[in-house]
């Protein structure tokens, strides 16, 4: 009866333990599924916490599957029995304290899991998006291919061959991280060279159906919507190209003279093709037009065309094209252009190029000389002190007209010291190149230069011609021209002889002590 007793009392503390377990487990259940989470997850969350709430509720809010949990439902009801036991038999608890910090160490550990699900997600949601890209960019390069009929690989194309498109996970971490910098870099670099592929086909395409575009225009409005391209000459109306193209040509007189005779040729006899053809590696063409600014444009104003079909290199007026109204607009144009000041100084400078040819010419050919000829440039040459010897003085040079003239024995050299006089080098030039030279600069219709001196301004000879060149500044890098005189200068201008001269070189005077 006792153990009858015994056994009773024993059996009904264990159902009351029981019952108040199982109304403590009802009510932390129904807590989570008021956060609506499903029952079955919620039974597996508090068997892996120990029946903690909040840490099932961080659990079921990372989403944890079931087998990410730390324990399963018969661990975690091992472990509980294991801790009530454990308390059971020590009074201090520690075993409950051993149970917690192993709980504590699931919880890390499934967190950081979660982490990693998560990491990994992104890396293949990022390398998904890349291959979109490229593929994308290929789909570019094979339009364009299309309508250039070209079948060469595209770097695009040839990239996105190399790219892993599996997206397999499986590959160790440090594989993983290398392929993925080496596909950024080729991706990177495959999209710049679809992206220059379209801009070039697009803009090739826009230039053949619009003259007036070019390959940068777009580009340009973009990032300086401010700024506007100056329409091409090719786009402007005829007769305002023709009007331009004259206005450039006037300064160069042979090549005004050669477009006047030919449109004036080709107006007379349209039906004439000698008059319509023009050679450009004819020899005249070639120095007097064809690279003068302004000469073909006119010529192409003008409806003449380069023949692209002929091996030939000519410029061809067909009979169709040949337009009364643009010949007399461009013969007209020509004709003023013949009444300009430009012109009429080029014609001045012409003339006198000739002159100094004519003189160098007779400075290299002395034995054509006449006796009189020979005998005034002795007397020149007597009253010149002699050369000094080499290692001595210093070179005097004489340039006869432009330098791009090129004027044939228009250059004269000599040594002179430094206190020779500017009488001793024109007597030295008198002997050179005769009487006329001497006379014409003392006339002032031509002037002596000093070239060195910037800009370049007349000496005057007769004011000049005791001072000592190195007085002058024309010692001991003295650099002399013969140059057309100005108007000013050929009539006498007082007003500016303060200024003409040079005042360089050693020991030189100050230009108010000159003028």
């Amino acid at each position: 009866m006792v153990l009858r007793k015994f056994f009773n009392n024993a059996t009904g503390g264990l159902l009351t333990a029981l019952t108040s377990n199982n109304n403590t487990n009802s009510e932390e259940i129904q807590q989570l599924e008021a956060m609506g989470f499903p029952r079955e997850r919620i039974v597996h969350a508090l068997n892996a916490t120990d029946n903690n709430v909040e840490r099932a509720a961080e659990l079921l809010l990372l989403g944890v599957s079931e087998a990410d949990y730390p324990t399963s439902s018969t661990a975690a009801a091992a472990t509980a029995a294991n801790g009530h036991n454990a308390r059971d038999n020590n009074g201090n608890g520690n075993g409950g304290t051993h149970v917690a910090a192993h709980n504590e160490d699931q919880m890390r550990r499934a967190i950081e899991e979660s982490l990693q699900v998560n990491q990994r997600q992104e890396a293949n949601n990022l390398r998904r998006a890349e291959v979109a890209s490229l593929q994308n960019n290929k789909n570019i390069k094979n339009k364009a291919k299309v309508v250039n009929k070209k079948t060469s690989k595209t770097p695009a194309v040839a990239s996105a061959n190399v790219i892993d498109l599996t997206g397999d996970d499986s590959k160790p971490a440090a594989t993983i991280s290398k392929t993925k910098r080496n596909t950024a870099v080729k991706s990177a670099a495959a999209v710049n060279a679809g992206k220059a592929a379209v801009s070039r086909f697009s803009n090739n395409k826009n230039t053949t159906n619009n003259n007036n575009s070019s390959p940068t225009s777009k580009t340009l409005s973009q990032t300086h919507p401010n700024v506007k391209l100056p329409t091409k000459l090719q786009s402007k109306s005829k007769e305002e190209q023709i009007l331009r193209t004259a206005n450039r040509v006037k300064p160069h007189v042979m090549a005004v003279d050669t477009l006047l005779r030919v449109l004036l040729s080709v107006r007379s006899s349209p039906d004439n093709i000698k008059f319509r053809v023009i050679d450009r590696s004819n020899v005249n063409y070639v120095q007097y037009v064809r690279d003068v600014p302004g000469a073909e444009d006119l010529l192409l104003a003008m409806n003449y065309r380069r023949n692209s079909h002929s091996s030939k290199n000519e410029l061809r007026l067909e009979r169709h094209l040949v337009d009364d109204a643009l010949l007399y607009l461009g013969i007209s144009a020509l004709e003023q252009m013949r009444e300009s000041e430009e012109y009429k100084l080029g014609k001045k400078l012409r003339a006198f190029h000739a002159e100094m040819r004519r003189i160098g010419k007779g400075q290299k050919e002395q034995q054509n000389l006449t006796e009189g000829e020979m005998e005034v440039r002795l007397q020149y040459l007597t009253k010149c002190p002699n050369e000094p010897p080499v290692g001595r003085g210093a070179i005097m040079n004489v340039q006869l007209g432009d330098e791009r003239e090129k004027i044939d024995g228009g250059l004269a050299s000599r040594r002179f010291d430094g206190d020779d006089t500017l009488a001793d080098v024109l007597n030295w030039l008198g002997g050179c190149y005769g009487d006329e030279l001497l006379e014409r600069l003392r006339s002032r219709e031509w002037c002596l230069c000093d070239l060195n001196r910037y800009p370049i301004l007349p000496l005057d000879v007769e004011k000049h011609q005791n001072k000592t060149l190195q007085y002058i500044g024309l010692f001991p890098s003295g650099k002399l021209g013969v140059r057309l005189s100005e108007d000013s200068w050929r009539d006498g201008d007082e007003i500016m002889d303060d200024i003409h001269g040079s005042a360089r070189g050693l020991g030189a005077a100050s230009r108010s002590m000159l003028y």
